[in-house]
């Protein structure tokens, strides 16, 4: 109930983790606003202004486009099968799910 609450209010009544700086938190709520035509990036500017936006200084977006900009992590991958950078889970219980037999996608 309280998210609930907390959904109608809107956007701004939303507090941030500490960790998450201002800039982000403004980001986040300019892109979120309920009315569309009050986000960011649907104004006239359109997507410049999100690349414009405080949070975003000093990316280099050209390097972006090129595909030329290194990965902020780039992951050590031993093989194809290697899952040494993802979390252990236990097995579910109820196993895998049974296979759906209803055929809703034999017209695919």
């Amino acid at each position: 109930m309280r998210t609930y609450n907390i959904i109608l209010k809107g956007i701004d009544a939303i507090e941030f983790p500490r960790n998450i700086t201002r800039n982000a938190s403004a980001l986040i709520k300019k892109l979120c606003r309920d009315n569309p035509t009050e986000r960011l990036g649907y104004q006239r500017g359109g997507i410049s202004e999100i690349q414009k936006h405080k949070w975003f200084d000093g990316f280099y977006w050209e390097g972006l486009r090129n595909r030329t900009l290194p990965p902020p992590i780039l992951p050590k991958v031993q093989s194809v099968v290697d899952t040494a950078n993802f979390d252990d889970y236990p097995a579910d219980p109820d196993g895998p799910p049974p296979d759906d037999l209803s055929g809703w996608d034999e017209e695919f």
